[in-house]
């Protein structure tokens, strides 16, 4: 209740604050007091005095005002309508004001106002031939006016006079101009006033005059978006701009409930060094933080990741990406990793309009770096390893001959299917939008029911949005109302690499074709080696449940007011409320409870509760004029207040029969405690920007900002942040001017600071837990606590200085491109946890301590080799790259303790490792001088001394290679012809390294009992003066329990055929039956994405969950 009252007062102050400036401004023209001394002055004069002191203009007749008697004035502070009461009085004449504009006309004898006019008639439409209310009609050079009605129509009367010039115009139309000559009915036309997208950069706070700006910012166009993407953006952007990456995820693959890891020119937070899961964790709640992740603002507003990722890209007007400094330093604090800026499609007017988009995606699972042995293939390595040795006992030797029938009955399954499935996905949109420009309106409804290539796995979502705009004179209402919902399923089947371990020569089925729940060996081992093992497509046979839902409605209203063409005000509200529920059930027959004989603990539900409240507001001015032509200022400002409130609980309950009892009630013992957490933090900011620019040429800009948030300690709650940039258009220099090949030639730096926030709300605070103490006391109703969590008072901001330079060109006319950047960012007070001495009590505290730099350039080259604009024909190619290296100057003791816990317990895959000195994404490993032909053990070399030893010790490790690649970007190549589009991109990177665990988990260290990659019989030492890669071939559970070694650290260079789209439009420019008929287009899509996957490196990926191709029809139709 208390947030709709704060919400409803916050509307009335805005719309009383708007109010009350257009009625000042109305009444004090007519208030304004004149001081006017003249002599023998005629009527002319003293009006002409009267203009000079006052915003009033005059129509009047010649042969009127020359008739009066020239008089003596003196009047002093009277006001207009005391001055001209006076000098009026007995000439005949009478005024009338209307706005700023007087009228003076004549009275005959009969009292009756006498002037000859000009009856003015006409209506008022747009392009499209829509009717528009609340257009402005001015007779140019006076202030007398009037607006069109409801029905677009004009209807005044004005005193008759030569060279009459109407002036129309309407925020959002072009302005007009026509000469009135006695025409009876005036129809006319004005045409929408559209920002070209590469004339303006939308920043989410400001819109800027790109030839004025200096930030370093990337424009895509929606429509440009879906040639790389129909259904991903962020995969969208990452072709488009080398700046942007997604970190890939061999693990979850297609998952379609997991997230990208965005990266914006590279990582700008250290790891926390936090080693243990304490209640302190638990208090600061499950905050879903991206330290690396760009800050994602939609129509103005924050959003999460997960709500770019369901946005359709049909809906998408326009993406911004700010990279540098003089770009972000107006988000401050949550700047440091970039800002990607979305625009919606805003409603258009005319007509009711109805546009429907359907489409269809198959997605087939990608298994090509899987290369595994079959049936035949494993039973031979089996017994070249050893495991059916007759002289030890006689059953492995039964065991083997049982499976080697399978094998001749046929029997070789491939358990890499058996969960996966082709994914048909679909997607359906419908939009109706139209109106005036008063009053336009927007209703989109979509839904998207997203199917992955794991069975049981899904992601499904529908979206309902209504847009308004309304505008009145220089008033415009905004209000944007957005509902969601989604649910996601992961699959049954559990994980993927479960399925790769599995022996082919086993059959899933009994003899009567029902799943196992166990592949038993036929004979029982006295040695014990062979083992019965769960088959994972048992628990998939049962109902279970692995839910996630999501229901969330925001709302966006903005009141823009605009008292002067250059001035711009606004006040911004956003409110958004979400719940959120996850669900896991597990029944009793679950393979996970076998052994378990208390049936109050066999079966568990497992659910989760979140609820969050947040909101937004903001006030904005803008001022922008051009003076002269050639100078161009704009002052920007604006404050911003939100608070975001987020809380969840969960319980455990256990004991649940039978796999139908899928509801949390129906379990027989709950958890004592359920878990749960509350988080509330507030934050508050001030931003000024100023743009200064020359003719075009020379351009300057500053911004700076102020925050204040409550995520950090008492002491250090606000922070300032700012930028500075400069822009020099060289082509605009007089000595360019015969240089005809070049168009553009321009040189930009920029420095500043932004910041980092998004962390644990309440890690600056001393935290307590009552989970050891919520007992009863006898004596009086207190419980008691413990401290958990020490508080910090002097935590402070993670602040990053980045400075950027920049060298755009042009040439040919625009036919060839090219911008190259470099950048340098230094993130200082790296916020991570430091160990504490045991005395304390507590393992560690959050502490501003550590230092990160990145360093890199992106570079872009565009070039049209063919354009021919009568057959709207081009091909254009694209090309660009990125590199960037990390470097951690400085870092924490509790990174030191993170290096020696690892150490501790290193095994066949490196750990993370922090030195000062070396990047974060280096690959530590002992180095290796291969295997020695003489014995077939591996040679390694002291990290201090130098020394060829043959024992591996963790403390020889070196950084050894660098999962950061050299060069990372795409090569993209679109062509048109009418209607006709073919777009292909492909991404690449080379010069990283990579450690191929492939081969030392399913090779070198592979547990034979389970699959095994083919490679397992290559290369493997087997006598005295062999060259081997890998050493010889063991039946031991962990095989040759290598550790980690640099023989497994290779060069990785990669290219990948990211997308290919086909797009045909047809309309009235095309296509003759579209004139005739209902529709105003068709657009047919036909894409696929992640066609191939090449790489120098062969190792498994989509570890948990697959990669997949993806195949898509779209269909857009507008009526």
């Amino acid at each position: 209740m208390r947030y709709r009252s704060f919400y409803c007062f916050l509307m009335l102050c805005l719309y009383w604050l708007v109010f009350g400036m257009s009625l000042a401004e109305a009444r004090t023209t007519e208030k304004n007091t004149l001081t006017i001394v003249l002599k023998e002055a005629s009527l002319k004069e003293i009006i002409q005095a009267i203009r000079k002191q006052s915003a009033f203009d005059f129509i009047y007749g010649d042969s009127d005002v020359e008739k009066v008697r020239r008089q003596n004035v003196e009047m002093r502070n009277a006001t207009v309508r005391e001055v001209l009461d006076y000098c009026l009085k007995g000439s005949g004449l009478v005024y009338s004001i209307v706005g700023k504009t007087i009228v003076i006309k004549r009275v005959d004898e009969n009292g009756v106002k006498h002037m000859e006019k000009s009856v003015i008639r006409g209506v008022v439409k747009d392009n499209r031939g829509a009717l528009l209310p609340g257009v402005t009609v001015m007779i140019k050079g006076t202030h007398y006016g009037f607006s069109t009605d409801n029905n677009g129509q004009f209807h005044f009367e004005f005193p008759q006079r030569e060279d009459i010039v109407l002036v129309f115009s309407f925020v959002g139309m072009k302005p007009r101009e026509l000469e009135y000559t006695n025409q009876e009915f005036l129809t006319v036309i004005l045409e929408e006033e559209v920002a070209q997208m590469d004339e303006v950069v939308v920043t989410g706070m400001f819109e800027r005059q790109k030839e004025g700006y200096t930030g370093s910012a990337t424009v895509v166009k929606g429509d440009d978006l879906k040639k790389f993407s129909k259904t991903n953006i962020a995969k969208a952007l990452s072709a488009i701009d080398p700046g942007f990456r997604i970190a890939e995820n061999i693990a979850a693959g297609s998952d379609p409930n997991r997230l990208p890891d965005l990266r914006m020119r590279g990582q700008a937070t250290l790891p926390t060094g936090a080693t243990v899961s304490t209640d302190a964790v638990m208090l600061k709640g499950d905050y879903a933080t991206y330290p690396n992740q760009p800050l994602l603002i939609l129509d103005g507003f924050e959003i999460s990741l997960q709500t770019m990722n369901d946005l359709d890209p049909d809906r998408v007007s326009s993406i911004t990406i700010l990279k540098d400094a003089a770009a972000t330093a107006i988000y401050g604090s949550k700047a440091a990793n970039g800002v990607i800026v979305i625009e919606t499609k805003a409603p258009e007017a005319g007509t009711l309009h109805v546009t429907y988009g359907g489409e269809i995606r198959v997605e087939v699972p990608d298994l090509s770096d899987y290369n595994l042995l079959n049936a035949r293939e494993k039973l031979e390595v089996e017994r070249m390893a050893g495991y059916y040795d007759e002289e030890k006992d006689l059953a492995p030797l039964e065991i083997y001959q049982y499976y080697m029938r399978e094998v001749k009955r046929g029997v070789d399954t491939y358990w890499l299917s058996k969960p996966l499935r082709t994914g048909v996905s679909q997607r359906h949109t419908v939009t109706l939008e139209g109106g005036d420009q008063a009053l336009r309106y927007k209703l989109y409804v979509g839904m998207n029911n997203t199917i992955g290539v794991m069975k049981g796995s899904n992601r499904n979502t529908q979206t309902a949005t209504l847009d308004l705009i309304y505008r009145v004179k220089r008033f415009r209402l905004k209000n944007s109302v957005t509902v969601d919902n989604a649910t996601g399923n992961n699959s049954p089947y559990g994980s993927f690499r479960g399925y790769t371990e599995l022996n082919p020569y086993w059959r899933e089925v009994d003899e009567n074709g029902e799943i196992l729940k166990k592949i038993t060996p036929p004979v029982a081992s006295y040695s014990g080696v062979f083992k019965s093992v769960y088959n994972p497509m048992y628990n998939a046979t049962l109902h279970s449940l692995d839910k996630t839902t999501e229901f969330s409605v925001r709302d966006l209203f903005q009141l823009e007011y605009r008292p002067v063409d250059e001035l711009r005000l606004v006040g911004d509200v956003a409110i958004q409320k979400r719940i959120g529920e996850t669900q896991v059930f597990r029944s009793a027959q679950h393979t996970a409870f076998d052994g378990i004989t208390d049936p109050e603990l066999r079966g568990d539900f497992n659910q989760t509760e979140s609820k969050g409240f947040s909101y937004e507001v903001a006030l904005t001015a803008s001022y922008n004029k051009i003076f002269s032509s050639v100078h161009f200022l704009s002052l920007n400002a604006r404050m911003t207040l939100s608070d975001a409130q987020n809380s969840y609980y969960g319980a455990l309950v256990t004991g649940f029969p039978n796999d139908r009892m899928d509801n949390i009630l129906f379990g027989k013992k709950y958890n004592e405690k359920m878990t749960g957490s509350e988080n509330t933090s507030r934050a508050i900011g001030w931003v000024g920007s100023f743009n200064y620019s020359y003719d075009n040429r020379y351009a300057i800009d500053f911004n700076i900002r102020a925050d204040g948030s409550s995520q950090f300690g008492s002491d250090n709650r606000f922070a300032p942040f700012w930028s500075v940039g400069a822009k020099w258009n060289i082509v605009k220099e007089n000595f360019m001017k015969n240089v005809d090949w070049l168009s553009e030639l321009t040189l930009r730096a920029s420095h500043g600071t932004t910041g980092t926030q998004g962390f644990a709300p309440y890690q600056a605070q001393q935290l307590y837990t009552y989970s050891t103490l919520l007992k009863p006391y006898l004596a009086s109703d207190a419980t008691g606590a413990t401290l958990v969590g020490l508080g910090n008072p002097d935590l402070k901001w993670q602040q990053t200085a980045q400075s950027n330079f920049a060298l755009e060109a042009g040439f040919l006319n625009g036919r060839i491109t090219a911008r190259l950047e470099y950048f340098f960012k230094t993130t200082k007070n790296a916020l991570t946890d430091i160990s504490l001495a045991p005395s304390v009590g507590f393992g560690t505290i959050s502490e501003n301590l550590g230092t990160i730099e990145n360093q890199g350039m992106e570079w872009m080259v565009s070039f049209i080799p063919y354009r021919d604009n009568d057959w709207a024909a081009y091909w254009v190619v694209n090309l660009n790259g990125s590199h960037n290296t990390d470097k951690l100057v400085k870092i924490s003791q509790a990174l030191r303790h993170v290096n020696e816990l690892n150490e501790s317990q290193l095994k066949d895959v490196p750990l993370p490792r922090y030195e000062e000195g070396e990047s974060m994404n280096r690959i530590w490993v002992v180095r290796s001088l291969g295997i020695d032909p003489a014995n077939g053990q591996e040679v390694f070399v002291k990290r201090t001394t130098g020394e060829v030893t043959g024992v591996w010790n963790a403390s020889d490790q070196i950084p050894y290679g660098n999962t950061e690649p050299y060069m990372e970007g795409n090569i993209n190549s679109s062509f048109s012809y009418k209607g006709w589009g073919l777009n292909l991109s492909f991404n690449y990177k080379f010069g990283g390294q990579t450690y191929n665990s492939t081969l030392i988990q399913k090779v070198e260290n592979a547990n034979l009992l389970n699959n095994a990659d083919r490679r397992v019989m290559e290369s493997r030492w087997k006598k005295p003066g062999d060259k081997a890669t890998f050493k010889a071939l063991t039946n031991a559970i962990s095989g040759m329990e290598t550790k980690a070694s640099s023989r497994f650290v290779m060069d990785e260079n990669i290219l990948r055929f990211s997308s290919l789209t086909l797009t045909y439009r047809m309309d009235e420019t095309n296509t003759a039956f579209i004139k005739k008929s209902i529709f105003s287009s068709i657009t047919m899509n036909f894409g696929m994405e992640d066609l191939f996957y090449w790489s120098t490196v062969k190792q498994e990926r989509g570890l948990d969950y697959p990669f997949a191709r993806q195949f898509s029809f779209s269909l857009n139709v507008a009526f």
